[in-house]
């Protein structure tokens, strides 16, 4: 059981509306298995109150988490490091730096379910924050990234931002035959049916875990990195940031389990 005391380091996760976030859970409990000295709360902010309330948030913790709708804000605060630069997006904060270590648990992931140099077409669903850092993972990887997504200008937007960081992504209507198929979108049926295919399905949702778009792919024998996986491991690769060590993604990923935390 932590004690808190005059040493206890604290830090948490910024966002708005974040009732459900495991963040805390994951955290605290990596903290009490590796002994470290820290506590971490969330932080519940309205976007009226960000600016003010932020600096202070900066000033007085050890390190942060950043979430939604905060992850394009906070960079104004930080220097960010080279790939939360290029994805124009930042969550975990650590001495005024900004980290994207959504990018880092993808890369990692990624490349532990499949061999990279067999992948060349990938689709994405979806336009908005969370589909950038796997944009730019696939296309590390090699990959052609074609995205699909309902506003047409929000897409048009994120092509833009990718062809200034010289990479290339195509918009397009209906999905081409892929080896990678990923959901951004809170909405695993967005996905046709006729799309789940290839030798990866990735899904960023978490609740349930088992989503429909995963079961369907688990179903055609094909490879899966469900949203729990992205969310433990991201979170790791905070800590490594925060402390120079983190806990192994199956012991974190058992104890949500265990305490029914995800289902």
């Amino acid at each position: 059981m932590l004690e808190i005391n005059y040493n206890t380091k604290l830090l948490g996760v910024v966002g708005e509306n974040i009732p459900y976030t495991l963040s805390p859970a994951i955290h605290n409990y990596v903290f009490q298995k590796l002994e470290i000295n820290a506590v971490y709360l969330a932080f519940d902010i309205k976007k009226e109150k960000f600016h003010d309330t932020f600096p202070g948030l900066l000033n007085i913790s050890h390190g942060l988490n950043i979430t939604i709708p905060y992850k394009e804000d906070a960079l104004r605060y930080v220097r960010p490091e080279k790939e939360a630069e290029m994805i124009r997006a930042v969550n975990t904060i650590f001495e005024r730096r900004g980290y994207n270590t959504d990018y880092v648990a993808l890369n990692t992931l990624i490349r532990e379910k499949i061999d990279v140099n067999e992948i060349k077409v990938c689709t994405v669903f979806g336009a908005g924050g969370a589909s950038r850092a796997v944009i730019y993972s696939l296309l590390n990887a090699g990959c052609e990234v074609f995205v699909i997504n309902r506003s047409k200008e929000r897409a048009e937007k994120l092509r833009e931002e990718v062809s200034r960081n010289g990479f290339s992504i195509k918009i397009v209507e209906t999905c081409p035959k892929s080896d990678v198929v990923v959901n951004t979108t809170p909405d695993p049926n967005f996905v046709p049916d006729e799309c789940v295919e290839g030798k990866l399905v990735i899904d960023f949702v978490y609740k349930p875990v088992k989503t429909s778009l995963i079961v369907k792919a688990e179903k055609r024998g094909i490879n899966t990195i469900n949203g729990i996986e992205i969310l433990v491991e991201q979170a790791l690769e905070a800590d490594k940031i925060w402390f120079g060590k983190r806990l192994d993604r199956n012991e974190v990923m058992g104890y949500l389990y265990a305490r029914q935390l995800v289902r």
